[in-house]
């Protein structure tokens, strides 16, 4: 009750905000577009939540690639000038395409055909149709739109990335995704003081037009925790699931209205405490360093057979990333912190995304040639990648699981 009492006076006090506060990276008109005191509250539903047992991965664990990976296909990136990726952010896969978000060093978006072919690099600049420093991408699959957020607006392209348009948006955010009728945003902390109470909402579902209807699920850590950056959104068709940092529940949209909570993760054998979620990054970073604790980043992607999970732990520097496989029909889990590789298969990478009953990551030529240099046997088995060198761009990976 005092959790419905709290959410509710959230949203009588946006109906009694003065309009004389707002951020003044915003102007008044666009502030008072958002019609606050119209926001409704999520409606967050856990009648059918399905709780997931991941203790038994909480320790050192090798899996073999056999008992894993049923077929695999390797896609090397047409490398040129015009088309070099530092780093995959994010990746996007289409029947035709990929699209490969470069946020933290390159700041880029790349577009490549499904035989990774280049195709185009988004124009980068301070103009209208070109991009500044992107945070985040995503497709409208319907329109065969894809749209890029940067600079407090979405610039919309097609997919052979000829710019269509630019909205500007009232407020600022990490994630989005597009849901039927509108968009569903991920907030970060300190971002939107002109929202008031809503800021420290961690969900927005607007309209097409970015009204806001509905905004929910406060933040569950410090403002002052910066660490750790990661996508937490996730489609399959059309249904959109995401995570937060810190948290060990994952949510599926219902509707405008209501939001789902579709699985809680129980790794509480080495769950990081809550007491911890109140400090700042140096002293969580520490906390992680010196003890044996798991934590959740949103790391959640599913195909049309399999679900994908990433616990992490920093204990005495060993920097786990323990991969968790749900067999969505048997419900069947298998999993550990380490693959042992076979010449057949030579390299795994994490899942960045999906598309039908693949999941798909990307790997640096750089872990490609130290595989390759160990011997010159492996070299001749593995001419798809006798032009790799140093400078060259990613493979792309994709696999289906037995």
């Amino acid at each position: 009750m005092k959790k419905v009492s709290f959410i509710l006076s959230i949203f009588l006090f946006l109906g009694c905000s003065s309009k004389k506060e707002h951020n003044s990276n915003f102007s008044m008109d666009q502030i008072e577009q958002l019609q606050l005191s119209n926001v409704k509250p999520i409606n967050i539903l856990d009648k059918d939540k399905l709780l997931l047992d991941f203790n038994v991965f909480l320790t050192e664990k090798e899996i073999s690639i056999n008992e894993l990976v049923d077929n695999v296909k390797f896609i090397p990136l047409q490398t040129t000038e015009e088309s070099l990726i530092a780093e995959v952010n994010k990746l996007i896969c289409t029947e035709h395409h990929y699209f490969i978000l470069d946020s933290d060093i390159g700041k880029n978006v790349f577009i490549f055909s499904s035989e990774g072919t280049f195709i185009k690099r988004i124009p980068t600049g301070q103009g209208p149709e070109e991009i500044y420093n992107p945070g985040d991408i995503a497709i409208d699959e319907e329109q065969n739109h894809l749209i890029v957020y940067n600079r407090k607006g979405l610039s919309y392209y097609d997919y052979k990335g000829n710019f269509i348009k630019r909205e500007l948006l009232p407020f600022n955010f990490k994630n989005f995704r597009i849901i039927p009728d509108g968009f569903l945003f991920i907030i970060a902390p300190n971002q939107n003081n002109h929202l008031k109470e809503l800021s420290k909402m961690q969900v927005l579902i607007t309209d097409r037009n970015f009204r806001i209807i509905t905004a929910g699920l406060p933040f569950h850590y410090s403002e002052n925790i910066s660490y750790g950056i990661t996508d937490y959104t996730s489609s399959l068709m059309n249904e959109t699931n995401f995570a937060f940092k810190f948290s060990n529940k994952i949510y599926q949209y219902v509707d405008t209205l209501s939001i789902q909570e579709k699985y809680q993760l129980d790794f509480s054998d080495k769950e990081l405490p809550d007491q911890y979620l109140g400090i700042n990054s140096n002293d969580i970073f520490d906390t992680l360093k010196n003890n044996d604790f798991y934590y959740f980043m949103g790391n959640y992607i599913k195909n049309d057979t399999h679900e994908y999970f990433a616990l992490y732990n920093r204990y005495n520097k060993k920097r786990f990333q323990t991969f968790i496989f749900r067999d969505k029909e048997s419900g069947k889990l298998i999993g550990g912190n380490k693959i042992t590789l076979n010449d057949s298969i030579p390299f795994f990478g994490y899942p960045l995304t999906a598309y039908k009953n693949e999941f798909i990551g990307a790997i640096s030529p750089q872990a490609i040639n130290h595989y390759l240099s160990e011997n010159e046997e492996k070299r001749k088995n593995n001419t798809l990648f006798d032009q790799l060198d140093s400078d060259s761009n990613p493979i792309v990976i994709k696999y289906t699981l037995k």
